[in-house]
């Protein structure tokens, strides 16, 4: 059997971890509860952050184009036909 190895310095902080006193949560090693908190604090900022930046990103695109805003599209004035002159 093997042992089990744990990490060597704070996930948040990057302290060295104490031998009697480490802190372990959600698969990360802490060396104190503060610094978990600190982690699960920096991860909801960094995730409302995500999210606003998506919903504006998603009101962009639902926005309609400047050309179809006008009511159809238009020939360029280089393009369109012109009249024949006598």
């Amino acid at each position: 059997m093997s042992i089990a190895t744990r990490a060597a310095t704070c996930t948040s902080c990057g302290k060295r971890l104490n031998r009697k006193r480490w802190y372990y949560r959600n698969g990360k090693y802490f060396c104190k509860q503060r610094c978990w908190v600190t982690e699960q604090e920096k991860a909801a900022k960094d995730a409302a952050k995500a999210d606003a930046a998506k919903a504006a990103k998603d009101a962009e695109a639902a926005k309609p184009a400047p050309a179809e805003a006008a009511g159809g599209s238009q020939q360029p004035p280089e393009t369109r036909e012109k009249p024949a002159s006598p």
